[in-house]
């Protein structure tokens, strides 16, 4: 498995250093953001062909890998914090936009919870992670919910799994092997044309909204008196 780092934190990078200095084994690859659009859109690129299972893991500070990763993944995994506070109107208009260059591409939120308020706000219908899974066409709500856990902290410090530490969190372990899971069916799962065909036309208006408007201001400086 590879994984990516396209965040602007490098947050897998710096954990896959500090299990390196640890001696840990190294069970996956790890890499960073430079050439990854290329690579993404090579697919006979070396990462490509080596590869069969790619993690990319951005948070759209780097928007041209973040933008090459929409148009090649076949599962988006959204995970929303309870307490999180986001653009998703944005978020939306990003997803239906990749949708125009991968009608295909799947959509699971993830709800992540405080261990404060474990089994409290999972179900809840005023969750962001409901709102959020409501709001974007053809998405789907995980059943697992994700929780952080005490000692999460200190295992990412170490550069450790949660299937690496004895005594392991049983329950950390399911839940990761809950989230994988729903994973592997999202991934197989039939994409609902009618909500796909009309977030892909949403995407279209904007578009052309865009250009209507960019007509407009050059319409606009063209009319202006030039000033002696």
């Amino acid at each position: 498995m590879l994984l990516a780092d396209a965040t602007s934190l490098q947050y897998a990078l710096g954990w896959n250093t500090r299990r390196r200095a640890a001696g840990a084994k190294q069970k996956i690859t790890v890499r960073g953001s430079a050439d990854l659009e290329s690579d993404l859109e090579n697919p006979a690129s070396y990462y490509r062909v080596h590869y069969p299972e790619t993690v990319i893991d951005a948070d759209g500070s780097d928007a041209r890998s973040t933008n090459a990763a929409l148009v090649v993944t076949d599962v988006l995994v959204i995970p929303v914090h309870s307490r999180q506070d986001c653009n998703r109107q944005a978020l939306i208009e990003r997803i239906e936009a990749a949708r125009l260059f991968n009608p295909a591409l799947r959509i699971l939120v993830v709800e992540v919870q405080a261990i404060s308020a474990f089994d409290a706000a999972a179900g809840a219908e005023a969750s962001p992670a409901r709102a959020l899974a409501k709001e974007i066409l053809t998405a789907t709500l995980a059943e697992t919910v994700i929780h952080e856990w005490i000692d999460d902290r200190s295992l990412f410090e170490r550069g450790l799994s949660v299937f690496e530490p004895s005594p392991r969190n049983e329950r950390a372990v399911a839940e990761i092997e809950g989230i994988y899971q729903e994973i592997a069916r999202t991934r197989i799962q039939p994409v609902a044309q009618a909500a796909n065909s009309l977030a892909i036309l949403h995407a279209l208006q904007r578009r052309t909204q865009e250009k209507e408007l960019c007509h407009v201001g050059i319409d606009v400086l063209q009319e202006q008196p030039v000033r002696s």
